[in-house]
């Protein structure tokens, strides 16, 4: 049994979502904007929003259109101290 009553990997995704929260929030407060929840759908489809991402500068977007993912991916994580997973599916936005 892990700390707090919880399995480790109960425990793993709870952090996860606890720093996608914390990145959402850096974002917002950087860019002035209010944060986005994760997994917010607008759509029937299931579609999520894709809206302008707060905190993303235009040397990301810049990297992303040019087709240097690698690149704007690595930009963002050192920005915003976002994780991997989370840096990658908003470049992918970005493209």
């Amino acid at each position: 049994m892990g700390l707090f009553g919880g399995s480790e990997g109960d425990l793993q995704g709870r952090v996860e979502e606890l720093e996608r929260r914390v990145a959402a929030l850096e974002r917002a407060l950087n860019a002035g904007y209010p944060p986005r929840p994760s997994g917010e759908l607008t759509e029937s489809s299931g579609a999520e929003i894709v809206a302008p991402q707060p905190g993303v500068t235009e040397m990301v977007r810049q990297l992303a259109i040019q087709g240097n993912k690698i690149a704007a991916i690595k930009l963002l994580r050192d920005e915003t101290g976002m994780g991997l997973r989370q840096a990658k599916e908003a470049v992918d936005r970005l493209a």
